[in-house]
């Protein structure tokens, strides 16, 4: 095996990880909002007890299942539990609006830092870090 390769990985995992746990830190109220008006208020609790969790010192990891959660919502992959007049609002969202950026930013941190949990999951496991 090669530690130096593989050493590598693992740091550039935890700072891309490290990176996520910044964002959602320094972007909490753009992802409330994001969350509160793709899927009400109980998605706009969902993300604020997510952000509160992080804040208090938990790990992403154990956020795992919420953090998905979140993320498929902003990409309207979960659309069970939002009205439609809010989804119909969403279709017809003009792609300069300053929401529909949000939306597009929030849910493509939360897919690069998802993706950067599994990889410094993947590279722990692998060199018993």
């Amino acid at each position: 095996m090669d530690y130096d390769k593989h050493f590598s990985a693992a740091l550039q995992a935890e700072q891309l990880r490290q990176g996520f746990i910044r964002w959602l830190r320094g972007d909490a109220d753009r992802l409330i909002s994001a969350a509160q008006h793709s899927g009400g208020d109980f998605w706009g609790n969902q993300a604020a007890e997510v952000v509160d969790a992080i804040a208090f010192g938990a790990e992403p990891e154990e956020l795992a299942a919420e953090l998905t959660d979140l993320q498929r919502l902003l990409t309207f992959e979960r659309a069970e539990g939002t009205d439609c007049v809010r989804m119909g609002h969403f279709l017809v969202l003009h792609p300069d609006d300053p929401l529909a950026t949000d939306l597009q930013l929030c849910a493509e941190a939360l897919e690069r830092g998802l993706t950067a949990m599994r990889v410094y999951a993947e590279t722990a496991i692998k060199g018993g870090v």
